[in-house]
C-alpha cells in the first residue's frame, strides 16, 4: 500500500502541475519546492495534515485575492479552500474556519454552501459539535488589528493547522502585488502575523501558491526571483518586487492554486481509502457557478464567466476525473 500510495502522490503531483496555460513558471517553481521536501508535495501535505489532525478538531483554511480594476475576488482560491474544508469535514468530522477579507465574505461562503455545507458566518452560532458544517469570518486589513485577531483565533479555536491557498502574500517591503506587479495592499488582509505566530506555537503551516505572490512562497523566493516576472522589480516603485516574503512548514505549487488543493483532497481520500472525500465534477461546476454568482470574477480574464484563472470549466471538471481514477480502484 505504502507503495502504491508514493505513486499515486507522484501522480496527482505531476497532474497538478500541468502547465495548461504555458506560463513557463510553474515548473521551475515545483521543482524549487520539491527539492525541500524530496517528496511528491501533495502528498507530503496530506500526511502532515493527517498526522496533525484529530477527530473534531478545528482546521483554519485563508484565501483571499482580490484583483484590480474591479477590486473583487478572484476565483482561484475559494474553489480549492471549499474543497479542502469539505474534504477534512469527511474524512476527520473536522471543524473548519475559513479566513477571507469582509467583502468576499459571501462568496467563500456561497462556494461552500455548493458542497452542501451548514455554513456561519457569525462565531456566536458556530459550535464544534455541529456536523457537516463551516465558519467563515473576515480577517483584518490593518496589520496591528491583524496582530490581534491572530493572537485571538489561535488562542479561542486553537487550530491543529494553518493553511493558505492563493493568498495574496506580501513582499520584503510589507507590500501586496499582482502577478503584473501591480500594488494591492490597501485592500488585502494581513494573514502573516497568523501565520508566523502559529509557526512559534509549532502549528503546521502549509502554502498553496501558483506564481511566487502568495503566501509561502518565501520557502522558495530565489526560484521565485529567478523565472517570475515582476519578483524583483514591480511597477508599484516600493522596490521590493511581488516575490512574497513568509515561510510556511509545507509549500504546494500547481499550475492553478485550486488544483494544489484538489491534489491534497485527492491524497488524503487515498490514505484514508474515502473516495467520497474528493468533490465530484459536478460539484466543481457547482461551486465555481456559486462564486461567480456572488461576484467573483476569472482572475486572468476579469470575466464574471464559468473559468479560473482563464481555463475553463470543462477542463476542471476533467481535472477532478482523472483524480476520481487515483482513488476508485
Amino acid at each position: 500500500m505504502e507503495k502504491d500510495i508514493k505513486y499515486i502522490g507522484e501522480g496527482i503531483d505531476r497532474l497538478i502541475v500541468l502547465d495548461i496555460r504555458a506560463r513557463g513558471v510553474i515548473y521551475p517553481l515545483y521543482n524549487a519546492a520539491r527539492e525541500l521536501v524530496g517528496a511528491p508535495l501533495t502528498l507530503t501535505g496530506a500526511r502532515a495534515i493527517g498526522e496533525a489532525m484529530k477527530k473534531d478538531d478545528v482546521a483554519v483554511i485563508t484565501t483571499g485575492f482580490i484583483v484590480p480594476p474591479q477590486k473583487v475576488q478572484e476565483t482561484d482560491g475559494p474553489l480549492g479552500a471549499a474543497a479542502l474544508a469539505k474534504c477534512l469535514n469527511v474524512t476527520f468530522n473536522a471543524c473548519p474556519i475559513l479566513l477571507i477579507e469582509e467583502q468576499s465574505k459571501e462568496i467563500m461562503a456561497s462556494t461552500l454552501r455548493a458542497l452542501g455545507l451548514n455554513v456561519k458566518t457569525n462565531e456566536k452560532e458556530f459550535k464544534r459539535e455541529n456536523k457537516n458544517s463551516a465558519l467563515v469570518l473576515s480577517f483584518p486589513l490593518e496589520l496591528k488589528v491583524a496582530e490581534e485577531e491572530a493572537e485571538r483565533i489561535l488562542d479561542k479555536f486553537k487550530p491543529s493547522f494553518i493553511l493558505a491557498i492563493e493568498k495574496a502574500g506580501r513582499n520584503v517591503k510589507g507590500e501586496y502585488h499582482t502577478m503584473r506587479g501591480i500594488n494591492i495592499s490597501p485592500f488585502h488582509a494581513k494573514i502573516e502575523p497568523l501565520i508566523e505566530k502559529a509557526r512559534s506555537r509549532g502549528i503546521l503551516t502549509i502554502g498553496i501558491g501558483d506564481g511566487g505572490n502568495e503566501v509561502g512562497m518565501g520557502n522558495i523566493k530565489s526560484a521565485v526571483e529567478k523565472f517570475v516576472p515582476y519578483a524583483k522589480v514591480c511597477q508599484c516603485g516600493c522596490g521590493g518586487g511581488i516575490a512574497a516574503e513568509s515561510r510556511v512548514d509545507i509549500l504546494v505549487t500547481a499550475a492553478i492554486s485550486n488544483w494544489g488543493a484538489y491534489g491534497i483532497e485527492a491524497c488524503i481520500a487515498a490514505l484514508n481509502e474515502k473516495a467520497e472525500a474528493l468533490h465530484t465534477p459536478e460539484e466543481e461546476k457547482k461551486m465555481l457557478k456559486f462564486s461567480i454568482d456572488f461576484g467573483a470574477v476569472d482572475g486572468v480574464t476579469g470575466k464574471k464567466e464559468l473559468s479560473v484563472d482563464g481555463v475553463p470549466l470543462k477542463v476542471h471538471m476533467s481535472l477532478i476525473r482523472v483524480l476520481e481514477g487515483f482513488i476508485k480502484k
